[in-house]
């Protein structure tokens, strides 16, 4: 619970008064909420719990589920730009609150063994004890290895210098590729109304209004190549998107992709990309019958889509997608719903996409 509140005032070095204190736990918040009547902010899960037991805001202000909305515009920028020191003690970095999760995420990991020149961690690989987070680092460890035998650093450089560009690309993605996606929707980044069942795999939304609710995985992908699958749901009555996104800041009440964020597949058989309305054709119609598959190669920095085993092409490509954390997400409409898959190698019939 103490995850969800928010964010202890001392981390924040540079913070001056109390406009970003949350109404109910003190703290700075996380992920805050606004007040539109009298201007109070409070963190989402704090005014949420509140919200389930009363209809008044904590200041006062009655129908409060009407006026207490996610922060936007400037004051969501200033809040994500202000600096917090990292959570683990033996971390002595200030990032800014927008960098916070990624900073986190890769300050668990173990260092590089050449932590202090590079600045480096290393992402687990399964089975194996790499301890380098590239190849520049790689062959640092076998020059240190050697011991003074010129011969073999002489060696050990050639072979780096002259292995052709391609065969570098292709190991990188095939050494990513064993490792198979596994991840779940994310509880607590989600909208409103929309249902998570079946050990947080399964999606339902039964919603008297028109607007698309938004969920994204509970864990980021910070490189390499992912596969997951999104199986149709029969009583689906409306398209559904389907992508990624390269943030969780944004409102769960809406479609993750009519922001700058967002880059998604729209069961019209269209794209959809920083626009609620138009984003030209692609692949097929989908909706309640059908699987479809999810390739995100962050080495190319590619998005890509299939359909019932059938490749339908690249749907984009995107320097934007080769930068973790990216988070796989849906949005629903009215009443739609879908099962996530995971835990599956690339299929073959993606490999000339990798």
């Amino acid at each position: 619970m103490e995850a969800m509140q928010g964010y202890p005032r001392d981390r924040f070095p540079d913070l001056i008064g109390d406009s970003f204190n949350c109404g109910i736990c003190s703290q700075v918040c996380r992920d805050p909420k606004e007040c539109i009547k009298c201007g109070a902010m409070y963190c989402t899960f704090c005014i949420d719990d509140w919200m389930s037991q009363k209809n008044d805001c904590p200041a006062g202000c009655a129908d409060a589920k009407n006026s207490i909305k996610p922060v936007t515009g400037a004051l969501s920028k200033l809040y994500k730009n202000l600096d917090i020191k990292c959570k683990y003690p033996d971390c002595e970095k200030v990032v800014k609150l927008i960098d916070l999760s990624y900073h986190e995420m890769m300050c668990k990991l173990p260092k590089c063994e050449f932590f202090e020149f590079c600045g480096n961690h290393v992402k687990p690989i399964k089975n194996s004890n790499n301890t380098v987070c590239d190849q520049a680092c790689a062959l640092l460890k076998n020059i240190k290895e050697v011991n003074g035998n010129w011969v073999a650093v002489f060696e050990a450089i050639r072979a780096a210098t002259q292995r052709p560009r391609g065969v570098i690309k292709e190991t990188v993605t095939l050494n990513n590729s064993e490792e198979v996606t596994e991840f779940s929707w994310d509880t607590s980044q989600v909208g409103r109304h929309v249902e998570i069942t079946n050990n947080q795999k399964s999606l339902f939304l039964k919603d008297a209004t028109y607007i698309f609710r938004s969920v994204i995985g509970d864990k980021p992908m910070l490189g390499g190549v992912h596969y997951w699958e999104i199986h149709a749901d029969i009583r689906t009555e409306h398209e559904l998107k389907i992508g990624v996104t390269l943030g969780k800041d944004f409102n769960y009440d809406s479609s993750f992709s009519d922001f700058e964020s967002g880059f998604a597949y729209y069961g019209l058989g269209q794209l959809r990309h920083n626009n609620n309305s138009g984003g030209g054709s692609y692949g097929k119609k989908w909706k309640k019958e059908g699987i479809l598959g999810v390739c995100l190669n962050m080495n190319r920095g590619s998005l890509g889509f299939a359909l019932d085993g059938e490749f339908m092409g690249e749907a984009f490509q995107d320097d934007r997608l080769k930068k973790g954390p990216i988070y796989p997400a849906v949005s629903l409409l009215h009443l739609a719903g879908c099962k996530l898959v995971t835990g599956k190698p690339v299929p073959t019939y993606f490999l000339k996409f990798i």
